[in-house]
C-alpha cells in the first residue's frame, strides 16, 4: 500500500483521462493516473496510480508505482506495489517490491542513485555494463 500521507504531498495531478507525450517536469509532488510517453522528472514524490501508464524515463526523489511503467527509473527510493507492472532498468538508493508485483529489468542499488546515475549516464549510453553493488536481494515468499 502507498504511504498514507502521500496524498498531501502532490502539487500536480495528471487525471485518468489525460495523455501527455513529451517532457514532464515538476518541482514537488506528482500523482499520475493518466498516461505519459516521454520523460517524467521531479525532485519530490511521484505516485503512479493504478490507472497510470508510463512509457517514459523517470527521475524522482521517491517513486511509488501502483500502475504500469515501461522505461528506465532513477530515484532515491522506489516502492513497487502489488498491483504494479514495471518493465525496464531501475537505479535506486532503496527498493521495496510488494508480493504480487511484476518487475522485469536490471536493478542497481546505490546509496546516492540520482548522483550516481548522472556520473554513469555517459557510460551507460555507450553500452558499458553497470555493476550492482552494496545490496542484498531476497525472495520473500
Amino acid at each position: 500500500m502507498a504511504e498514507q500521507n502521500m496524498g498531501t504531498d502532490f502539487t500536480t495531478v495528471i487525471g485518468a483521462d489525460v495523455v501527455i507525450k513529451g517532457e514532464v517536469t515538476v518541482e514537488r509532488g506528482l500523482r499520475v493516473d493518466g498516461q505519459i510517453e516521454g520523460s517524467l522528472t521531479t525532485k519530490g514524490k511521484a505516485l503512479i496510480g493504478k490507472s497510470g501508464q508510463l512509457k517514459a524515463e523517470i527521475r524522482a526523489g521517491t517513486l511509488v508505482v501502483e500502475g504500469r511503467v515501461n522505461g528506465s527509473i532513477v530515484a532515491e527510493r522506489v516502492q513497487i506495489e502489488a498491483s504494479a507492472q514495471v518493465h525496464g532498468d531501475l537505479n535506486a538508493g532503496k527498493l521495496t517490491v510488494s508480493e504480487g508485483a511484476t518487475f522485469s529489468g536490471k536493478v542497481q542499488i546505490a546509496p546516492d542513485a540520482l548522483k550516481e546515475s548522472a556520473r554513469t549516464e555517459t557510460a551507460a549510453s555507450a553500452g558499458t555494463p553497470r555493476a550492482v553493488s552494496g545490496s542484498t536481494l531476497k525472495n520473500v515468499a
